[in-house]
């Protein structure tokens, strides 16, 4: 009896079990970047008169004497007969180079369900029922002669 009521109650339909994935996906973009600085032209001018005394080159007089942007004027010497022009230029950096990173983090979740295509319809599921209700019915006769076998004893 017990095997019957077991049998009874446990038809019962499947949930749809549901399944979860999770991906993660790490994208790191390195970019070079490089740049050329342009830096404009530039000059200075000296210019100054020459004269002979005693034998050696002396300046006369200076004429002009203009600086650039960054240059400063020249500076001149005469030494023994020798001309010494010199402009000074700070050192510039013309050449750039560096990188850069994009990290992009992704995550893609994805849920599967699995549906059941048979499911019962309404007359099957009054099937089920009408046939418990009998198997009660069938056990209720069945028990009964055997309880009145043993009351008569």
């Amino acid at each position: 009896m017990f095997f019957s009521v077991l049998v009874l109650v446990s038809c019962k339909s499947p949930k749809p079990v549901l399944s979860e994935e999770k991906t993660k996906t790490i994208t790191i973009k390195e970019t070079v970047h490089d740049t050329v600085f342009k830096i404009q032209k530039d000059s200075s001018s000296f210019k100054a008169l020459l004269e002979c005394q005693n034998g050696k080159v002396v300046v006369k007089n200076v004429t002009q004497a203009e600086p650039g942007r960054t240059l400063k004027s020249p500076k001149v010497r005469l030494d023994n007969n020798k001309l010494n022009v010199d402009c000074e230029l700070k050192e510039q950096e013309l050449y750039a180079r560096w990188k850069s990173q994009q990290v992009k983090e992704t995550e893609v979740k994805t849920i599967n369900s699995i549906k059941f295509v048979n499911y019962l319809t309404f007359w099957q599921k009054v099937q089920i029922w009408l046939g418990r209700i009998f198997l009660l019915v069938l056990i209720y006769y069945a028990v009964r002669p055997i309880a009145r076998f043993y009351r008569l004893f």
